[in-house]
């Protein structure tokens, strides 16, 4: 399945002129039972004549939203912010694909969003790159994939299953993963939730990790997690009806100190089964030969320095060629600067890939 729908209008004035704009409804496969799903995102090509080869692509695989329907950035006129990035890379001379991720979209019917599940938005960027070049044939074949936070994550899941799951020959080539303060493992959120210690920034992402997982392994119930909220508190936290992310919304939420700290302080056994969820989806899960850049900030409110720390040690230990990028005393969100496109410029050139490990 691949349908195509115009831009919105709403778009245009943040993109240079003459680009033409597609929104996409394409199939994929999710991560969690291998079923075949719908995602949507869209496509943005540069206009005028395009360069030999085709143009370069980015796929953008966007930070935390919401975890239900009406979160997808594509549906929203402003791309919650996201237009003007894109807008960015289009004026430097790069195609850009934007993914929704499965149950992020009023388009499609699809099964809800697994939050953080790593194999899910892999397969939903890869099958997004499928889509954006059957539709605009002036697309090369070189391809990179840059993420935020979830995106970070989704960044460096792509790069590991990229040449693993079956559609990847029809994207071209993967030649680089850029992951912004990437949310690599949040394992240790089930332990901090149950002893009380997840800070002010971690109580708001708490209930969409513990939904997400939940929508992973059935097993996990939100109500034993998430003991001060009703059921409609919960569906409201996952929204963005307001035209707010969820994550945005619960910053205001005057109960929000109180998430996490007295979820499942009475039942060991349901800690266990978050953290092993929560472990299930933290990467690296396997080597990859994807050269990867990694940018964080030492301050990071959501996921500490020391956590992404040790996931890129795991990472070079099996061999991952990785560019590391601390930013001393920033936190989860910071301007990249320079090197992000000096990076992917480098990488659709073939030049030599420098790793830290």
């Amino acid at each position: 399945m691949l349908t195509t729908s115009p831009g919105l209008n709403s778009w245009t004035a943040a993109l240079p002129p003459h680009t033409r704009v597609t929104r996409l409804n394409y199939s994929s496969t999710s991560g969690v039972d291998d079923s075949q799903t719908a995602v949507t995102g869209a496509v943005f090509v540069p206009g005028g004549s395009w360069p030999a080869g085709g143009w370069p692509l980015i796929a953008f695989a966007h930070g935390t939203t919401g975890l239900a329907r009406d979160c997808g950035p594509s549906d929203h006129p402003d791309m919650f912010g996201e237009v003007s990035l894109i807008g960015s890379f289009v004026r430097a001379g790069y195609a850009v694909v934007t993914v929704d991720y499965q149950g992020l979209s009023t388009r499609v019917d699809a099964p809800p969003h697994p939050y953080l599940e790593p194999r899910t938005a892999a397969y939903n960027v890869i099958d997004g790159v499928h889509a954006a070049r059957s539709v605009e044939p002036t697309i090369g074949a070189k391809w990179v994939v840059v993420g935020p936070s979830q995106g970070g994550a989704a960044a460096w899941a792509t790069a590991e299953q990229y040449g693993k799951y079956e559609n990847s020959t029809q994207t071209g080539e993967l030649v680089g993963a850029v992951a912004m303060s990437p949310v690599l493992d949040m394992t240790g959120y089930a332990d901090a939730a149950a002893d009380g210690t997840l800070n002010t920034a971690q109580r708001f992402l708490y209930p969409l990790i513990v939904v997400g997982a939940s929508r992973a392994d059935s097993r996990i119930d939100p109500g034993t997690y998430l003991p001060g909220l009703s059921t409609p508190d919960v569906d409201a936290r996952m929204s963005c009806a307001s035209g707010r992310t969820a994550l945005a919304a619960q910053s205001h939420s005057p109960d929000a100190q109180a998430l996490g700290s007295a979820a499942a302080q009475d039942s060991s056994d349901a800690t266990a089964l978050l953290r092993n969820t929560l472990q299930r989806f933290a990467l690296p899960s396997a080597r990859t030969d994807v050269p990867i850049l990694a940018l964080y900030g030492s301050a990071d409110e959501i996921n500490p320095v020391h956590v992404t720390e040790a996931a890129l040690a795991r990472a070079c230990s099996v061999g991952d060629k990785v560019a590391r990028d601390r930013r001393e005393g920033l936190g989860h969100s910071f301007d990249p600067g320079p090197i992000l496109g000096e990076w992917i410029g480098a990488r659709m050139r073939g030049l030599h890939v420098q790793s830290d490990c």
